[in-house]
């Protein structure tokens, strides 16, 4: 099986700014795109993502939450750290704008913004959450998929020019990018959660190492 496409950082930057100008609804799509990339989320625990568990009661930011066992995608739970930067700023534009423009408006004014805390984090376009989907395989396994959101990230990726999009691109890309920073794949591994140590190497498999950055290095 391939491996999903690895979003180098000029490619990054250039979704970014794509989608400022194209999307309909961009900050609420930038929020979006940075938690797909700078967290080891998949689709459907970002689909899954309420008020509660980026914002305090006084409304301030969170540094970290758990995902629930019975909401992660390996019947696990695990931390989700916001503490990157550029994360909390898109989440605080996108707390901002809701709350500017009332969307999933709670009981009480004062607390986590006047948002409801067991909403999701992520709208839709006509004030809901994202859909998700039960489907039950021949054998009668259940399992759930978050085909609207994942529908929605490919075609934001699509629009700036990213072959062969895939909702795996932002683990990879996470992992890949930890991984050039010199982190032991044992801190990559238990952050995405993987139950196979082998399944986390393969991501760094064909690596595409930027060339023109490792000469720009030479001194």
């Amino acid at each position: 099986m391939a491996l999903p496409p690895f979003v180098d950082p000029n490619d990054k930057e250039w979704l970014y700014k794509v989608t400022n100008q194209t999307s309909s609804h961009p900050v609420r799509d930038l929020c979006l795109l940075h938690f797909f990339f700078l967290t080891p989320c998949t689709t459907l625990e970002l689909n899954r993502i309420q008020i509660r568990d980026v914002l305090y009661k006084p409304g301030t930011i969170k540094k970290e939450f758990n995902i629930r066992g019975s909401l992660a995608f390996n019947g696990k739970e695990r931390t989700i750290y916001l503490s990157n930067k550029k994360l909390r700023e898109h989440i605080k534009n996108y707390i901002d704008y809701r709350i500017k423009y009332k969307i999933g408006l709670g009981d009480h004014p004062d607390l986590f913004g006047g948002l409801d805390p067991d909403e999701p984090l992520f709208f839709t376009n006509k004030a809901t959450g994202f859909s998700i989907v039960k489907k039950t395989s021949a054998k009668g396994s259940v399992s759930y998929h978050s085909d609207a959101l994942n529908r929605h990230i490919k075609l934001l990726m699509k629009k700036s020019g990213i072959e062969n999009p895939s909702i795996l691109s932002g683990r990879r890309t996470f992992a890949v990018m930890l991984k050039r920073k010199g982190i032991d794949i044992s801190y990559i591994h238990f952050l995405l959660g993987n139950k196979s140590l082998k399944t986390t190497q393969k991501l760094f498999i064909s690596d595409p190492v930027d060339m023109a950055a490792i000469v720009a290095g030479v001194y």
